[in-house]
């Protein structure tokens, strides 16, 4: 049962790894804490309650290359959430909210805008709109570079095979690493 804003309600497990960790961040169906920094490269604990976010993390032929997350562990799991599902704790590399503007921004913008637009051509379709959005924004021809295209495609292909419904829309779900790269930092959500 989500908070009035949407954000799972739940406390932090009680786990050793996660105890007096700073939260950092919280989302529908995550818990973000600070982990510790292992040979410069800042990490966090991600606290997944959705088996869809734990998939996109976890799974073998989950997304991977530039623009996806580093995933470092996977530190099992830690009691179950108020839906239900089990805890997972995934230590994967810190990201960053994009700033106000940079090509990170700019690519971020045209992703999120064109998914939306492509959400609102296949809105007949209802759940399976955003589906069609993401497989829309993979062959029509919009100057995506063809490290982005490879991406974008990876994500229809695991949002197929797992029956993930994609959100390029959503803030926190396209982010950025310290050196600029956009990441897909959460795009996937259950249905």
């Amino acid at each position: 049962m989500p908070q009035a804003d949407g954000l799972l309600p739940d406390p932090v497990p009680d786990h050793p790894l996660l105890r007096g960790r700073r939260e950092i961040g919280r989302g529908e169906s995550t818990i973000v804490l600070e982990a510790d920094t292992v040979d410069g490269q800042e990490r966090v604990y991600k606290v997944l309650s959705s088996p869809t976010d734990y998939a996109y993390y976890t799974a073998e032929d989950r997304p991977t290359g530039r623009h996806f997350p580093v995933v470092y562990a996977d530190h099992g799991t830690a009691g179950r959430s108020s839906r239900g599902f089990p805890f997972h704790i995934v230590e994967v590399e810190r990201l960053y909210p994009l700033p106000g503007t940079g090509e990170a921004v700019e690519v971020a913008t045209k992703l999120s805008t064109s998914y939306f637009d492509a959400c609102l051509m296949w809105r007949n379709l209802a759940q399976d709109m955003g589906r069609i959005a993401l497989h829309h924004l993979t062959v029509t021809p919009m100057g995506w570079s063809d490290a982005v295209q490879a991406s974008l495609q990876a994500l229809e292909t695991f949002s197929d095979e797992y029956g993930a419904l994609p959100d390029l829309i959503k803030a926190d779900n396209l982010m950025m690493r310290k050196d600029g790269t956009l990441v897909f930092s959460d795009p996937v959500f259950m249905e």
